[in-house]
């Protein structure tokens, strides 16, 4: 009997699903999509880009008579260091619901069902990724727990705030760390359920107030294998991430120490203001003033941000769109020489706006997103049991070359 067979659908999957699981990442994930992905000259563990530091100093007026030339200088250089991360995702079939699956087109719909799945559940994480510092921290605990399955957190991204909510899903599979050591205090737990900021855990377990929440197998206590991309927070800023064992500071960024170099911090301010036209320009202004890089050309802030924004444009009738890749638009704001296109996201922080000069940040690529085919096909038995699997991976991170090109404001109110 002549019946289908793995090695038949091999094309199906490689060249459809691929760039169908692309596709819904630039759907589902709006800033990593305005991000340029880079290739040339990735490979290694690391990228390591050359930044300059300070300019040389030897130069200066003179007195009258005075003809010494000035004392000779140089220009400073040095080194930042990108570590590439891996991303992955994985489908798995058994081998009842396949044979379960016959009369309503067999089981390449099953593998499409599962596809899908996994391609919604990919995007939404390299979009949180790519909003967060780097440090795989989704959350802190809020309160401390013993012997329970009940879990309340907060600080989204390590951030002092309250809601976390977006961050977590039922299904997803968790890893609380101690957060002055990283040593693992509950492993691998499923969310069951979310009730507010509360997690339902697979099973009971017990965490100290402040402990870390991170995804299965993302934390590490050394700065090179923390598991997660690079993310916005962690890009515009002025500390050192990721921490090695904390979702605090760490010693440096990207390989350069913030503390001693000033050309590595992005303009932060943290004043507490209403957001304003005047607000965003002063904002804009500070980080021309901070830079050699070129003109911010992206703003990201939050949805009651950017409808307190509307209100202002719409009083004074300057209300106008801009188109982004990937079918996004976001509302323009007109300042100086700059034309602004203001992007929502509905994961940032409350009271934060951020400020980004897109040509200084880019995706590092490694490996572009693809099925392994290695070992038997895309599609491979399990060994040991009556089921069937692929999976994808993706390697590389987001850096940056120019960290003060960037700023933001973290406490923008709307009234």
């Amino acid at each position: 009997m002549v019946g289908q067979e793995f090695q038949y659908i091999q094309d199906i999957l490689k060249e459809f699903y691929a760039p169908a699981i692309v596709n819904q990442v630039y759907k589902k994930a709006p800033f990593w999509a305005q991000i340029k992905k880079l290739t040339k000259g990735v490979y290694g563990k690391r990228v390591v880009i050359p930044v300059q530091t300070a300019f040389s100093e030897a130069v200066g007026a003179r007195v009258a008579n005075n003809y010494n030339l000035p004392t000779a200088s140089r220009s400073t250089f040095d080194q930042a260091y990108i570590y590439m991360k891996r991303q992955y995702g994985r489908i798995k079939v058994d081998g009842f619901a396949i044979e379960s699956a016959k009369g309503k087109g067999g089981w390449v719909d099953i593998v499409t069902a599962e596809t899908k799945g996994v391609a919604n559940a990919f995007a939404i994480d390299v979009d949180r990724q790519s909003l967060g510092r780097g440090d795989g921290v989704l959350g802190h605990v809020a309160a401390a727990a013993t012997s329970t399955a009940d879990v309340t957190v907060d600080n989204p991204f390590g951030i002092t705030e309250t809601s976390v909510a977006d961050l977590f899903r039922a299904g997803m599979v968790i890893d609380i760390l101690d957060e002055a050591t990283g040593a693992v205090n509950a492993n691998s737990l499923s969310i069951s359920s979310i009730s507010s900021n509360t997690l339902t855990l697979s099973a009971t377990c017990t965490a100290a107030d402040g402990d870390l929440v991170c995804r299965e197998d993302v934390g590490s206590t050394t700065v090179g294998n923390i598991g997660e991309m690079m993310g916005l927070d962690g890009l515009i800023s002025a500390s050192n991430y990721p921490s090695p064992s904390t979702g605090s500071e760490g010693t440096t960024f990207e390989g350069i120490t913030t503390s001693s170099d000033y050309s590595w911090k992005s303009y932060i301010n943290s004043t507490q203001t209403v957001i304003s036209e005047t607000a965003i320009q002063e904002l804009l202004d500070q980080v021309e003033q901070n830079t050699d890089g070129e003109n911010v050309n992206l703003a990201l802030t939050t949805y009651d941000l950017r409808n307190k924004l509307i209100e202002i444009m719409q009083g004074d009738r300057m209300l106008q769109t801009m188109d982004l890749k990937a079918g996004w638009k976001a509302i323009k704001y007109i300042g100086g020489n700059i034309e602004l296109p203001i992007m929502v996201h509905k994961q940032l922080s409350p009271y934060h706006f951020y400020a980004v000069s897109l040509p200084h940040i880019k995706f590092y690529t490694l490996k572009k997103l693809v099925w392994d085919n290695k070992g038997g096909g895309i599609v491979k038995p399990v060994a040991g049991e009556d089921a069937y699997e692929a999976w994808f991976k993706m390697y590389g991170n987001i850096g940056t070359d120019c960290r003060n090109a960037h700023g933001k404001a973290t406490n923008f109110r709307t009234s």
